[in-house]
């Protein structure tokens, strides 16, 4: 009896063992089934339903770090920057011990509230040297000025080789402008127009040449003499609003100007009972509707108005060779000499940027790029420098990686978003820019399939006010949208959201265009005092998520945000929405005054800007800067040489970007289709 009784129990002790054994299989069976439909509901771009995922998994497997990894991930991704981040600095906290994850947390800490307007007087150094000669191989020589370009290439003028080279965000030669059978005559300045042409100015032929983008002269402005019209010694050029430009002459010692069709317009800076007249007119800078114009032997910045009527002197007795001007924010950089000078117009401050010492011989003129570099082209060395702010340097770039598309594996693409810590967009990098690997073992050959900022469409939504005040606007609301569809062509992808109590979209790319007015005004009744735009811009933000073109909101606004405006998502929550999500958000005031100070945040945080639709220029204003807005997002494609077993094994993958001497990098993964 004493037997069977230690028996039963030895069976019920094996049993218990089994079945508690089984609990766990089945929990990490039913841990890891949802942490995979997360991660897929991730990389389609379903974050709701990503975040809900994982945190089923988590209820089976509490403290699993990679699941909380990937919830931390998508809870940034949709905006929810503080519920995110402590969910990453959980995992570092539990005792979890990963060199990325720790940087992660890190930067993310440093560049939170971190606004555009505000970052402090930079400490900037020499980064890279891009030589002109390299062996026998002469791409420019003796150059002028460096340009940069919006795609982030850059012009380069060869004054010694005769032409304008083109060169890519890694100073690769692309082609060369060479001005077709007639030549150029010793090229000092080139300056790109909205329509691509160049218009370069020939110190020796006394003329300014209009190129096109093969290199081809279009038509000439200019030529040698002294009468109006007529150039002498032509050096730096500038555009103003309308492209009408302006070209400083050291021969006739003043300023011409013409339009952009080469006619002939006015010239200034002669000597007057006003103005005491150039001696040395060198660079030129056409800022808020006024012309500034350094003169190299009088050591001053003079200022004029867009007629050429003089208006005052600056910073006399404070330069000690000023020549190229160029514009950095709301500062005037100045090359004056051996260094490079920040001027502020509005309190009257300077300041000294860099202190170019040997690290350079002659430098005409700097430029701002448009990924936070400043460029400059050293005459006597042959070469360009790039000069980078000491705290962007090897760190200064931010990956995230937006989706993984693993439905073909082996052939994987990765959107990838790359900004600076400041959330601004890199562009122009091309696949040598980036390293891919997947388990630390770097994949083969890695295409760039795709760049958002080379694409010339916009996918864009309009959302739309529903308050009362509004509704008493229904027609002008009717008017801005038929304007719209003018403004953005057939180059824009326009849907419309209703912000009213229940937003909903009202008009998708199935519509036809001509509907689309009728939709932006909506029926009276949608117009209410409880109409949601926290809930309306959220939609707004959803349907563009996975788009890979450069994305826009435009809100059509009554002026007036209701107190309850964010009751269910916050302000700062809804801008890092977007901001997350590469979103540019422009609120358009259909009425006659009045702003609001949280639409002028989330635009100036996201890149965008504020528009009003009773002023003279309308909506042009808005169409030119949608179609120059920035988006970083690169779309790379390779072939994975890991087995998914099936569809169930996770695959890690790192991608790192770098440019120049700043790089940032980003760890994920994702599953192979599943396979039965």
């Amino acid at each position: 009896m004493k037997n069977t009784r230690l028996l039963v129990l030895s069976l019920l002790y094996i049993s218990s063992i089994v079945a508690f054994a089984q609990q766990i299989d089945l929990n990490t069976v039913k841990a890891n089934e949802e942490f995979r439909w997360g991660v897929e509901a991730f990389h389609k771009g379903y974050l709701n339903e990503s975040i809900l995922s994982f945190k089923r998994s988590l209820t089976y497997r509490s403290e699993e770090p990679l699941t909380r990894i990937w919830l931390g991930r998508a809870y940034l991704q949709s905006g929810f920057e503080d519920a995110g981040l402590a969910e990453l600095k959980g995992v570092l906290n539990s005792g979890y011990r990963d060199l990325f994850l720790q940087n992660w947390v890190e930067l993310l800490e440093s560049s939170r509230g971190l606004r555009r307007e505000l970052r402090p007087k930079a400490k900037w150094v020499f980064t890279t040297e891009i030589e002109g000669v390299r062996g026998e191989n002469v791409f420019f020589k003796g150059p002028t000025v460096v340009r940069p370009r919006s795609d982030g290439s850059y012009y380069v003028v060869s004054y010694v080789k005769n032409e304008v080279t083109l060169l890519d965000v890694n100073g690769i030669p692309l082609r060369s402008l060479r001005g077709g059978i007639q030549g150029l005559d010793h090229p000092f300045d080139a300056v790109e127009g909205r329509d691509g042409l160049v218009y370069v100015s020939e110190f020796r032929g006394d003329r300014i040449a209009v190129c096109n983008t093969m290199g081809n002269k279009v038509r000439v402005i200019g030529g040698r003499g002294r009468s109006p019209g007529s150039l002498l010694g032509p050096q730096y050029i500038a555009l103003d609003g309308v492209e009408n430009i302006y070209v400083s002459e050291v021969g006739n010692r003043r300023i011409s100007k013409f339009d952009r069709e080469g006619k002939f317009l006015t010239t200034f800076g002669e000597r007057s009972e006003f103005f005491e007249g150039f001696i040395t007119p060198t660079g030129i800078l056409v800022k808020e509707e006024k012309v500034f114009v350094a003169d190299r032997d009088r050591k001053l910045v003079a200022v004029f108005d867009l007629n050429g009527n003089y208006i005052t002197s600056l910073l006399k007795g404070k330069l000690q060779a000023p020549e190229g001007l160029e514009r950095m924010g709301n500062l005037v950089l100045i090359s004056d000499g051996n260094r490079l000078l920040g001027y502020d117009v509005e309190t009257d401050n300077l300041y000294t940027f860099v202190e170019y010492g040997s690290q350079a011989k002659r430098i005409l003129l700097a430029s701002p790029d448009v990924n936070g570099n400043l460029v400059a082209a050293d005459f006597d060395a042959h070469s360009i420098h790039i000069l980078t702010e000491l705290s962007e340097l090897y760190t200064g770039l931010t990956v995230r990686v937006q989706r993984v598309d693993s439905s073909s594996h082996p052939e994987v693409s990765i959107e990838v978003r790359v900004t600076d810590r400041f959330g601004n967009p890199i562009v122009g990098l091309r696949e040598s820019n980036f390293i891919i690997t997947e388990r630390k073992v770097r994949v083969g050959k890695t295409d760039l399939i795709f760049t958002s900022s080379r694409s010339e469409r916009l996918d864009t939504i309009l959302l739309v006010d529903r308050s009362l005040k509004a509704g008493e606007l229904r027609e002008t609301l009717g008017r801005v949208g038929q304007e719209l569809i003018r403004v953005l062509g057939e180059r824009g992808d326009i849907r419309v959201v209703s912000a009213s109590t229940t937003p909903a979209i009202v008009f998708g790319p199935q519509n036809r265009l001509n509907v689309l007015p009728q939709r932006v005004m909506d029926a009276p009744s949608a117009y209410s005092n409880l109409w949601a735009f926290d809930l309306g811009l959220r939609l707004a933000t959803t349907e563009l998520l996975t788009s890979r073109l450069r994305k826009a909101i435009l809100f059509l606004t009554a002026g007036e945000l209701p107190n309850f405006a964010f009751k269910n998502f916050g302000l700062n929550e809804s801008l890092a929405y977007m901001r997350n999500n590469g979103i540019v958000f422009y609120p358009i005031y259909v009425t006659t005054e009045g702003t609001s100070r949280e639409l002028e945040y989330l635009a100036r945080e996201t890149g965008g800007k504020s528009y009003r639709y009773t002023d003279p220029k309308g909506l042009l204003s808005l169409g030119e800067d949608l179609f120059r807005q920035k988006e970083g997002l690169y779309v790379l494609r390779y072939t994975s040489r890991e087995d998914t077993d099936f569809g169930r094994r996770y695959i890690p993958v790192e991608v790192e970007a770098r440019l120049i001497q700043r790089s940032g990098k980003d760890e994920i993964g994702y599953f192979g289709p599943l396979k039965y």
